[in-house]
């Protein structure tokens, strides 16, 4: 686990900074889509470039949920019970969509 993670959940404080989400929103996506990135047998020129794409994606992910949290108040628990969802399952469908032509089922 991140430190940084650590201390959001050990602070009652659960105000959105630019700390918080470098540290704790932005990585809960972006650590495990770069670590398969990084295990699929591609050139590192594809590697870089779908790194890139899929980070700016997981981005723009994580900024829209955040201010559809802030925007819509009266259904921001529903909201973040997305995100969670989006935390586990974006970074690998994610993955699977941009690397799918490269994957070798057969071997």
């Amino acid at each position: 686990m991140l430190p940084a993670t650590i201390n959001y959940f050990e602070t009652g404080d659960r105000t959105l900074s630019t700390l918080t989400f470098f540290t704790f929103y932005l990585p809960m996506n972006l650590i495990p889509f770069i670590a398969l990135v990084l295990a699929t047998p591609v050139t590192n020129k594809l590697r870089a470039k779908y790194i890139g794409v899929g980070s700016f994606i997981i981005f723009l992910f994580t900024i829209a949920i955040i201010y559809f949290q802030f925007t819509y108040t009266s259904i921001a628990s529903e909201l973040f019970y997305l995100y969670s969802i989006g935390r586990a399952a974006f970074p690998f469908i994610l993955w699977f969509v941009l690397v799918n032509k490269h994957l070798d089922f057969n071997a």
